[in-house]
């Protein structure tokens, strides 16, 4: 079946890595938040997902943990898992969705008194936030969250004040 960007839109917890070696991971705790567009992913990077023909691209406008290649992957549908597998980079990651976070969906891409970018994203009960050096996921309401305060034309976040360039989806927050 084939995967389309809608159908990524949620919270995901990956449950597998298998690099290029054969080695395996199923311990490393990984949630990617995935919007409309916007993306942030817990290992430290966030922005736009863009799909063309069943070929993904997360094009990192912030990125902590950069890498030489694009990220760009394959995905397909086993059994309920989304299964990506690396065009640039030879990996193998299964995705499963985390169904509690249903609800608001929404992302402002942002930009810092520095004139950084920076991107909070909503998806249910999670959010993610990237920018000023920092990429937190959290729960809304939680510790990470209180700080955030939207208002008409500006974000509070991580100790700053942000201007939204853009929104997507209801930005309720």
């Amino acid at each position: 079946m084939t995967v389309r960007a809608s159908d990524c839109v949620g919270v995901w917890r990956r449950t597998l890595l298998v690099e290029a070696d054969g080695s395996r991971d199923t311990g490393t705790d990984v949630t990617w938040l995935q919007g409309v567009t916007a993306f942030v992913d817990s290992r430290g990077f966030a922005g736009t997902l863009h799909d063309e023909d069943g070929i993904f691209e997360w094009r990192r406008t912030i990125d902590l943990t950069p890498t030489a290649e694009p990220d760009v992957g394959e995905m397909r549908w086993e059994e309920g898992t989304l299964v990506e597998t690396g065009v640039h980079a030879d990996y193998v990651e299964h995705w499963v969705r985390d169904d509690a976070a249903s609800g608001p969906c929404w992302a402002m891409f942002l930009t810092g008194p520095d004139g950084g970018p920076g991107l909070l994203l909503r998806m249910g009960t999670r959010f993610g936030f990237a920018g000023a050096g920092a990429v937190v996921v959290g729960e809304v309401g939680g510790r990470e969250w209180e700080g955030i305060d939207a208002a008409a034309h500006t974000v509070r976040a991580n100790g700053a004040l942000w201007t939204i360039d853009k929104r997507e989806g209801v930005t309720q927050p």
